[in-house]
Formats: C-alpha cells, structure tokens, sequence
C-alpha cells in the first residue's frame, strides 16, 4: 500500500484525443458506451456528487483543495490525466482504491491520508479513481480464490462481484471485469461517505464527490453521473451543470 503526495494535478485527456481512439480488434469494449449500474444497489445522494465545473473552479486555487484515491496498480498513468499545470492534487494510492468503510476496526493509512488531507489541506473534491485493465481485480474475480481472500479482496468479492454475477448480463469477461470495477468504485464512495468525518463536511456542503474509471489503453476518463446512475465518458459531461 502507497500513500503520497503528487504535485500536479490529474490531467484529463482533451476530447479531441480521447474519442479518437477504437476499440480493440474483434471487442466492443464496454468502457465505450454509457455504463448503466443498478440504481438499487447503492445509497448515494446526487447532491453530494461534483461536477467537472467544480473541478475546473477548483483546479483554478493554489492550494492542495483536490484529493485523488485511486489504484497502486495504475502506476504513473494517473499523473498524466490533468486539465492545469499548475494545480497540486494530493494523491491516496492502495490496493484498486479500496476505502475501509467505518464498521471495521482499526487503523487505516488510507483513512490517514484522506483524514490529513480533508483536515490539513481543505480539500474540496474526492475523486475515487479506478481503472479498467486493474490487475488486482482481474485476480480477485478468479473462483478459486474466494475462500481465502482478506481485506479488500474480500470486500471486492463480497460485494462487487457478487453484485455483477448476481444482478448484470453480460457477454465476456472483459465486460464482466468492467462492471466489477464500476460497481467496486460506487462501493469505495460509499464506505468513505460512511466516516463522520466526510459525512460531516457532505452534509455541511464544503465536501463533493467524483468517481472516475479509466480506460488504461487510451487514457479516457469515464465519470459517474450520479442523476443516471451510470458512467459516461468525461467529454459528455464537460458542459454538465453542478449538480443541486
């Protein structure tokens, strides 16, 4: 598990780029199209959720006001995807952007860092940042592996698993693994809505949320519209209003 600190802002690939870029040969890659989730599975309010207007105006302050928790396993991807220079974001890095929830006990370096950032540094906006091709992921979803998995593995199999074998159709694998990722990013939003302490600041209104999934073949961002309950791709949601 890595926890530290980046200077620079996540970048998001312009549009121009982003969209250029095919599937891969013989897939329809569900990162793609809009990835619709079960609404009923998760209790999240859309009025806790940002926009990317409130990243932009965010992105424009001096300050360390954007905290991102996203995947070890992404490595420096992460770092490329940013809309300012000049902004500095502090990141969160563990295992597929898993958030202990408040039920367990104990302590957490990752609960740490998102303590001494929304505390320390005023953050503003928590983007929970996963991504598609996640080796860890891949992994845990393997059949054999579920009596003896722990911590995040086992809350991955649990839960996001468990909800897309159960409640999802789906054609291959890869789509599979791609609606456990989604599904795993709702989950993380809501073990850390669960802290009083970003439960506090959510409902005082100096605290947004974001969830972001990455296509790691093109860099393109995919960000949950918490009104469709669905993942759409970044540059579809450019000109999004804030969200009351």
């Amino acid at each position: 598990m890595v926890i530290g600190m980046q200077h620079a802002l996540p970048r998001i690939a312009p549009p121009s780029v982003a969209i250029a870029f095919a599937p891969s040969r013989n897939e329809t890659l569900i990162m793609y199209r809009k990835i619709k989730l079960k609404r009923q599975v998760h209790d999240l309010r859309a009025n806790e959720f940002g926009s990317l207007a409130d990243l932009r105006e965010t992105a424009e302050s001096p300050d360390q006001n954007i905290l991102m928790i996203c995947c070890a396993d992404h490595g420096l991807v992460v770092d490329d995807l940013s809309f300012t220079d000049q902004q500095h974001c502090v990141i969160v890095r563990n295992m597929a952007a898993s958030i202990p929830g408040s039920c367990l006990v104990g302590s957490s370096a990752t609960i740490n860092g998102i303590q001494y950032a929304i505390r320390r540094r005023n953050v503003q906006d928590i983007i929970v940042c996963h991504h598609f091709n996640c080796l860890l992921a891949a992994h845990w979803m393997k059949p054999s592996l579920n009596p003896v998995m722990v911590g995040p593995a086992r809350e991955f199999i649990q839960k996001a698993k468990h909800v897309v074998d159960e409640h999802y159709h789906y054609t291959n694998q890869r789509e599979r693994l791609g609606l456990m990722v989604c599904e795993h990013t709702l989950f993380q939003l809501e073990n850390l809505c669960s802290h009083d302490f970003v439960r506090n600041r959510l409902e005082s209104g100096q605290l947004r949320l974001h969830g972001w999934v990455v296509d790691d073949d093109t860099a393109r961002v995919l960000s949950f519209d918490p009104i469709e309950h669905a993942f759409t791709g970044l540059e579809q949601l450019a000109n999004q209003d804030r969200i009351s």
